[in-house]
């Protein structure tokens, strides 16, 4: 079995998706194109079961889980696809539909569901977990237990038997090695997958780092800055040059841009618990209405605009997840205008920011350890980031993101009728100047005290105490 690694560019400055939810929207959506790919055919059924404790009963329809699941079905391009057309494409495609909760699924993981996509020969069923951060597995395939994550070339072999298997590569399959996976057995049929996320993940890594220790002692022995330690760490584990993950990341810091300029200026397609403030916001700034927080006057108005954006079914970039995609950028492009730093210099800030976040892995950055693992791990990313941007001492950005992590420690996921708005924009918007705080409390010597691999594991045991929204968090309100 592969070992898993965790990428900054699909794991944790990722997913790019429109809004609002990197688990809930874009998970289904991969995991929907997933099962086409393994269909063969042009699917005319989708059928859906989900548990009636999990994550997804208060969320399906808030989130629009149910137009990703419809649109990755289709075959639609999530980037450049509008999904409040998904329903009607799928009557006009002949794809029926349907969805719902049943007592028999477990509740844990939170976001799992079983799919049934058919056509008009074939026919499959397959588990599929939305594991938070638009990571995704499919763990079952017409009963049998596989291990599918769509980060890798996969070929799956479907026996005349029942059985399925699965066979994974760093590049495509090629006829030969396909007739020789199939010589001398009885096999009905085979799907060959594509990866579904932006980079491949070496099976045969070798890494520099595997705990963020290891990390800041090579920083310190090297001298290097983190944002290159980043840069060695994505191309090893991806086998992707330095130029080509830079080209990515300013495609990252562009879009987040993009996110900004729209969400101030062109929201529409609302729906929801609230409605867009972020014009009447940026008024009140520059008419003095405000108490002054420094680079977080515009710092908060950026956030508050992603976000915005992100809830319209914008793109954009889940820093590490949809429901904290305001805070790293935001807090990044004005601490970078406030000290004149030119884009490149943010870019750099972003991968020490995305290098950071690798080592929260194994939180999956899902809401159902609270918001600490979106909110909080975002705070400490940007904290991080802030703090490279004054100094190249490995230990005071250690201080940083731990500070930033600890900062809200505990702190639950509470969703509004199941939106991704009431209390996540708020919280993007407090969580830039918290972020700056934290830097700024690390460079002037505050001691952290839990060092940033501890941090990260009492961020994991603290989660699992929490009561997931789904049993204690989400509100329904009349409106």
């Amino acid at each position: 079995m592969m070992k898993k690694f965790p990428s900054i560019f699909n794991d944790v400055l990722s997913p790019v998706t429109p809004g609002p939810s990197s688990s809930n929207t874009c998970g289904p959506h991969r995991i929907a194109s997933v099962c086409r790919r393994l269909l063969n055919e042009e699917p005319k059924e989708l059928r859906i079961r989900m548990a009636e404790k999990g994550g997804y009963f208060d969320t399906f329809y808030g989130m629009q889980s149910d137009l990703a699941f419809i649109a990755g079905a289709l075959g639609k391009d999530f980037l450049t696809y509008n999904l409040s057309n998904a329903v009607s494409d799928a009557k006009k495609e002949g794809l029926s539909t349907d969805f719902g909760f049943t007592g028999d699924l477990p509740e844990f993981p939170s976001e799992l569901a079983e799919i049934t996509l058919s056509g008009k020969t074939e026919s499959i069923t397959a588990t599929g977990v939305s594991l938070g951060g638009g990571e995704i597995e499919i763990t079952r395939i017409n009963g049998c237990p596989v291990r599918l994550d769509g980060k890798t070339y996969a070929l799956v072999l479907f026996f005349a038997s029942g059985e399925v298997q699965v066979h994974r590569k760093n590049r495509p399959f090629s006829e030969k090695e396909i007739d020789e996976l199939k010589e001398g057995k009885k096999i009905r049929r085979s799907s060959q997958l594509v990866p579904v996320f932006p980079f491949r993940v070496l099976s045969d890594a070798r890494l520099p780092f595997y705990t963020a220790e290891e990390m800041f002692s090579a920083a310190e022995r090297s001298g290097k800055s983190l944002w290159r330690l980043a840069i060695e760490y994505e191309s090893a584990l991806t086998g992707e040059s330095e130029d080509t993950l830079l080209s990515y990341a300013e495609k990252l810091y562009d879009i987040s841009v993009g996110a900004i300029e729209t969400g101030l200026t062109r929201i529409s397609d609302f729906g929801g618990v609230t409605s867009p403030k972020a014009d009447r916001y940026a008024r009140a700034l520059s008419e003095g209405r405000l108490f002054p927080l420094g680079i977080a006057d515009y710092g908060c108005l950026d956030a508050l605009c992603i976000m915005e954006h992100s809830n319209a079914h914008g793109k954009i970039v889940c820093m590490p997840t949809g429901g904290a995609s305001g805070i790293i950028p935001a807090a990044i492009i004005n601490a970078g205008k406030e000290l004149g730093f030119p884009k490149e210099k943010q870019i750099q800030s972003l991968m020490t920011a995305g290098l950071i976040g690798l080592f929260f892995y194994p939180t999956h950055y899902t809401g159902a350890l609270g918001c600490q693992a979106e909110i909080g791990i975002a705070i400490s990313m940007a904290s991080a980031a802030l703090a490279s941007m004054k100094t190249r001492e490995p230990r005071i950005i250690e201080a940083a993101a731990s500070l930033g992590a600890q900062s809200v420690m505990g702190m639950i996921c509470n969703p509004v009728n199941g939106y991704v708005q009431v209390p996540c924009i708020v919280r993007n918007m407090t969580a830039v100047p918290t972020a700056i705080t934290c830097a700024n409390a690390a460079l002037a010597g505050m001691d952290h005290i839990i060092p940033l691999d501890e941090t990260c594991r009492l961020m994991l045991q603290v989660g699992k105490k929490l009561k997931p929204c789904n049993q204690a968090g989400t509100f329904n309100i009349s409106l």
